[in-house]
């Protein structure tokens, strides 16, 4: 590994499964499910493959990059929480601003680089969310690096 600091990426999305500790019966709807048709809960799935293709596109363009990519839904609050906190701090963002970004960071479609809420409440274009990131990473390298 190189002197560049890893760099941390969180996709905050809905999981298609596991809704209020069900077991195998708890997933949204679709096809291959006992619970509605494949219309029910679409625009969550819609949403999920929105996240899907930035995923993809943040995988492509940062392959060279030291940058892990985690997503996560965002009822796991127990993992969430404390992830945003740690980075953020590592970023060396005041308390305000900590929470400040760990309310934000708990919404659906939230994309999150290093503490930082960078969009939040809607999934971005794949383009906007690399520009994004791109901008933020270049903000964050130390002069003369």
């Amino acid at each position: 590994m190189s002197g560049r600091m890893t760099h941390r990426i969180i996709l905050v999305r809905e999981w298609d499964s596991q809704t209020a500790a069900s077991g195998c019966c708890g997933r949204l709807g679709g096809e291959n499910t006992e619970l509605g048709d494949p219309n029910t809960y679409r625009h969550n799935r819609e949403e999920m493959e929105k996240m899907g293709a930035v995923y993809r596109a943040l995988r492509e363009d940062l392959f060279d990059e030291e940058v892990e990519i985690t997503v996560v839904d965002p009822r796991n609050v127990v993992w969430l929480i404390p992830s945003v906190l740690r980075d953020a701090r590592k970023r060396g963002l005041t308390i305000r601003d900590i929470f400040r970004q760990i309310n934000r960071g708990v919404s659906y479609n939230a994309v999150i680089l290093d503490g930082k809420v960078l969009f939040s409440g809607h999934v971005p274009t794949p383009d906007d969310a690399v520009s994004a990131v791109r901008s933020e990473l270049e903000a964050m390298e130390p002069v003369g690096a």
